[in-house]
């Protein structure tokens, strides 16, 4: 059984002949559902945790990343399989998992291929992007073995899947959902100043692998797990390996 779960901002009228469309196909497809819709009042756990007692095992995220962001901490304590249609902007985690519009993720749905994901934990919150740290003193702990401490106007980013940021890698098989790490990503500041000149900075982006670390600061610093739930130093960071299942395309990017 399917569970579908519709964020707020589907509600408005500009939404709804797309909706309508894609319900369509979906029954086409056999693969119809519940279908509920999210809201500020609604209790996502309990309402997730209830319809998995159910008979639920496939629960579709309709909508963004920050949509997303919020129904996999809602069902990563749990067996189901997550899906996800997307609409609207912010879909870089559809992307990275080979689902590239609305119509062609029902199809992708029905044809059910089936991966098991690595996800981030941040103290008790799940990722499965990336989670970024603001702009600040910092120390970080890595694997109990030794301390990182940047520069403080580095940007720090923790990844699962690889950001368009990145860059090439030469190569290497970083940012890899399936390998059981995560990658501390620093980047330098893009440019130091020399009296009154800007010269671009020369060192070179760190890639570290890693399956534990702890980020302190005595400033106020945040952390942010895919764009949108905002924590607090210290913030203990790990891997939760092959947590979530995830439907995905076959043009993904692992």
């Amino acid at each position: 059984m399917y569970l579908y779960l519709y964020d707020h901002f589907l509600n408005g009228k500009s939404y709804a002949n797309q909706l309508a469309r894609i319900e369509t196909r979906l029954t086409d497809l056999g693969i119809g559902g519940k279908i509920f819709r999210l809201s500020p009042l609604r209790n996502l756990v309990q309402l997730v945790n209830d319809e998995i007692k159910n008979g639920i095992h496939t629960v579709v995220a309709v909508g963004n990343d920050k949509t997303v962001a919020q129904i996999i901490n809602a069902i990563a304590t749990h067996e189901a399989t997550l899906g996800i249609i997307p609409i609207g902007s912010d879909q870089k985690i559809a992307n990275a998992l080979g689902i590239g519009s609305a119509h062609e993720a029902c199809n992708i749905l029905a044809s059910r291929i089936i991966e098991k994901m690595d996800l981030g934990k941040a103290n008790d919150t799940y990722f499965i992007s990336n989670l970024k740290v603001s702009s600040g003193r910092l120390v970080i702990e890595c694997e109990n073995q030794f301390q990182i401490i940047p520069q403080a106007k580095n940007e720090i980013s923790i990844c699962n899947l690889k950001p368009s940021f990145a860059g090439n890698t030469l190569g290497k098989s970083y940012f890899n959902p399936q390998d059981g790490s995560l990658e501390l990503f620093i980047q330098p500041q893009a440019a130091r100043t020399f009296g009154f000149f800007k010269k671009a900075g020369s060192l070179q982006d760190s890639i570290i692998p890693f399956k534990r670390l702890e980020i302190k600061s005595k400033d106020s610093v945040t952390v942010t797990t895919d764009g949108q739930r905002v924590l607090k130093p210290p913030v203990q960071i790990e891997i939760a390996a092959k947590k979530l299942k995830v439907i995905v395309g076959k043009d993904r990017v692992f």
